[in-house]
């Protein structure tokens, strides 16, 4: 079943009940409203030329619109290919020489990075302007045995970045993995503040499949977020740890009773600012661990009171395996298995059984349970700095660096040396650029806090640390390129 029609069952189940609220105070789309616009945009892109089996380029700033341009491609039998709006051009033509794409979906003024690949007039739509194609490319062989929803890109961090192929069925599985702890339905009025660009194939298309409604407030800062969390009654927030941090220090307004979840995802819950939200809203914030290739296989529902920086234990449709990596039992590699995994990596292409062959996939993240089996991220097997052979992980130094007061945040990379073979460097922001730190006073704080291999050999003060869309830092980068979004931490400097 494609997820189009798991969406237009729930809508004929509940055609009166929202199903998008926001961002204006009467905005209101029910489901049986949605569903019509859906049909409509659906009509106007066949006639544009959609046809199942096209790869669509879906280049839209998250809202309504991108959620019906969405299910309209999949009612048409096509594959969204999102196309995040804050990339630079080069990083949007990258995509469309990569994907074989047959139809850019855009704005009637973002439409400059497409002229390349034009191969006709554009269609205009209420909400959007349909630019046909001509990919540099074909599809590798086997794409088209899958019924492909969704081609989403890794980081780039570690290489070239790879369009993970997720089929309907992949999705359906992974909606159903983690609605079994987070338990939507349509009472629930979920606010919605990440990128729909990164964040939309297990999230929002389980809130509109199970029957909940989207709250989209009018802008992502927190007199806004308490507004349109008062005025629509949410049930549940799904968002990062920035806007929770906006959230804890805003001065006044407050949080609804309804309010029964808050999901931290995209970059690590610092346990400070969990213990200040939850002193804020009484409220305590669940952090979520969501890997493009696997799905939500965690979600710290359990231990988010007392163990808030924990991702928690592993959902029940998965299987969890950690494997030494010889750094100690405090850093095993996390492998997982079970329903929903990728069906493919697209170029080069690599299914699924080739990916994972033993039906086990190595997440590359690394950490340690607890006796009660609650995983607590300790970095990345890629992240691994060695100093003559001494190895350790970037967060080590890192988690020093911001514990001094002067410090508002950080960066440690491995720069190679000649000597010694890596050497750590740090990148800091100062917590008044007016008077920052001494660079001198904080390798003293470190030396005396870590071992002498572990101490950076220079600190370099930034106005600011390059970061992804949902607040990563960016570590393979040398400043701040708000343009780039790569999704993994801690890797290697060039």
């Amino acid at each position: 079943m494609n997820l189009y029609d798991t969406f237009r069952a729930t809508s004929r189940r509940q055609p009166a009940a929202p199903a998008l609220l926001g961002p204006g105070p009467g905005d209101c789309l029910s489901y049986r409203q949605l569903a019509e616009a859906i049909d409509a945009a659906a009509d106007r892109l066949h006639d544009a030329g959609l046809r199942p089996g096209d790869c669509v380029g879906l280049h839209c700033p998250s809202g309504a619109d991108y959620v019906i341009l969405t299910y309209a491609v999949w009612r048409c039998g096509g594959c969204v290919v999102p196309i995040p709006v804050e990339l630079a051009d080069r990083e949007k033509q990258e995509i469309c020489r990569t994907i074989a794409l047959a139809l850019v979906i855009t704005g009637p003024h973002r439409a400059s990075f497409v002229e390349p690949f034009r191969r006709g007039p554009a269609v205009e739509m209420p909400a959007a302007t349909v630019v046909p194609v001509t990919a540099p490319r074909e599809h590798p062989a086997g794409f088209d045995a899958h019924a492909s929803a969704f081609i989403r890109f890794t980081s780039g961090t570690t290489g070239t970045a790879k369009g993970v192929v997720l089929s309907h069925e992949t999705i359906r599985d992974r909606v159903a993995a983690a609605n079994e702890v987070l338990h939507i339905g349509p009472d629930d009025r979920v606010l919605w503040l990440l990128s729909m660009s990164y964040h939309f194939a297990v999230s929002v298309v389980a809130y509109l499949s199970y029957g909940a409604a989207v709250v989209l407030p009018a802008n992502h800062f927190a007199p806004a977020v308490q507004d349109a969390a008062g005025r629509h009654g949410a049930t549940l927030i799904y968002a990062s740890p920035t806007h929770y941090t906006w959230l804890a220090e805003a001065g006044g307004g407050e949080l609804p009773p309804t309010l029964r979840l808050a999901v931290s995802t995209t970059t690590a819950l610092e346990r400070g600012l969990a213990e200040q939200f939850c002193r804020r809203f009484g409220l305590a914030l669940t952090q979520a661990l969501g890997v493009i290739e696997v799905g939500l296989p965690f979600i710290n529902v359990e231990f988010a009171a007392d163990r808030p920086e924990g991702v928690g234990r592993v959902l029940p449709a998965y299987r969890l395996r950690l494997e030494d990596t010889g750094l100690g039992p405090r850093h095993k590699e996390i492998l997982l298995s079970g329903n929903g995994f990728l069906d493919a990596y697209y170029d080069p292409w690599r299914p699924r059984a080739q990916i994972m062959p033993d039906g086990w996939f190595r997440t590359g993240d690394v950490g340690e349970l607890d006796g009660d089996g609650c995983l607590f991220l300790r970095g990345r097997t890629k992240d691994v700095i060695s100093v003559l052979g001494a190895k350790f992980f970037p967060q080590e130094v890192e988690a020093v660096l911001l514990s001094h007061p002067g410090v508002a945040a950080a960066c440690v990379v491995a720069r190679p040396d000649a000597r010694l073979g890596e050497v750590p460097y740090a990148r800091v922001v100062a917590r008044d650029p007016a008077d920052p730190p001494a660079e001198a006073d904080l390798l003293r704080y470190c030396r005396r806090r870590l071992a002498a291999f572990k101490v950076p050999q220079r600190i370099e003060f930034r106005h600011d640390l390059p970061r992804t869309a949902s607040g990563k830092v960016l570590h393979r980068v040398a400043g701040p390129r708000p343009e780039a979004n790569h999704d993994d931490c801690h890797q290697r400097a060039p």
